[in-house]
């Protein structure tokens, strides 16, 4: 019992840096070789292939005030500031989509990326701050430039190479748009400007292969899983 403690205690101290489910398994599958990350994998692919709905939301409470979910499915956010969906990133590699609408701007300028768990009390604090809030929780995110009416962002996750993160818009790689690193438990997210007297700038979170308008660069990289799923 002592010694399957200790491996218990071994993966979730981080060695292991593929998919949470691994952390799971049971003590017989548990070596200290690729059978683990092999076995995370099949796990995942198991979850897509027996078609485990997923339904994700934004979070109105991690994200910013000034921020309001627009639709009954939950997944458009209107408003300026931080938003943060309510699934965190757990999976080795995952692809999600921003479709952006400008308002009736020509262009518009975001930023996507993830970020960490945020509560009230951060967007308190933050609104006595001199720091401009776009640099408050934004550090994993890139800023996404002149954006038109119906422009799609793809996020690209693979929390095992460099970059972790990396951009594309309408299907085409942004070089320069990537993140390097990331820690912590992180959500997918974006940051809306103030424009406009309206602030009608919205974005609508695709996270399911049927939502997508453009898809993954690869076939490794799946929709995002919800935690308790991959449990």
């Amino acid at each position: 019992l002592e010694s399957l403690s200790y491996l218990a205690i071994y993966f979730t101290m981080g060695q292991c840096c593929c998919s949470p489910c691994k952390r799971l398994l049971p003590s017989s599958m548990i070596e200290f070789s690729g059978t683990a990350a092999a076995e995370a994998i099949m796990n995942e692919e198991s979850l897509l292939e027996n078609n485990i709905p997923q339904v994700h939301s934004i979070n109105p409470e991690m994200s910013a005030p000034s921020i309001r979910v627009a639709n009954d499915l939950g997944n458009e956010v209107k408003g300026y500031g931080l938003a943060l969906t309510d699934v965190s990133v757990e999976q080795e590699s995952c692809y999600w989509e921003w479709r952006v609408r400008t308002g009736g701007n020509p262009t518009v300028t975001v930023m996507v990326g993830v970020s960490n768990r945020r509560n009230s009390k951060f967007y308190e604090i933050l609104a006595s701050s001199s720091v401009p809030p776009e640099q408050h929780g934004t550090k994993f995110m890139c800023t996404a430039s002149d954006l038109k009416d119906g422009d799609v962002i793809g996020i690209v996750v693979q929390q095992s190479e460099l970059p972790m993160i990396q951009l594309y818009v309408n299907g085409e790689i942004e070089d320069g748009l990537q993140v390097t690193r990331f820690r912590g438990t992180v959500y997918p997210s974006i940051y809306l400007p103030q424009k406009g007297s309206n602030n009608d700038v919205s974005a609508t979170f695709l996270y399911r292969e049927e939502q997508y308008v453009h898809g993954p660069p690869g076939p490794q990289f799946h929709p995002l899983i919800a935690e308790r799923s991959l449990m």
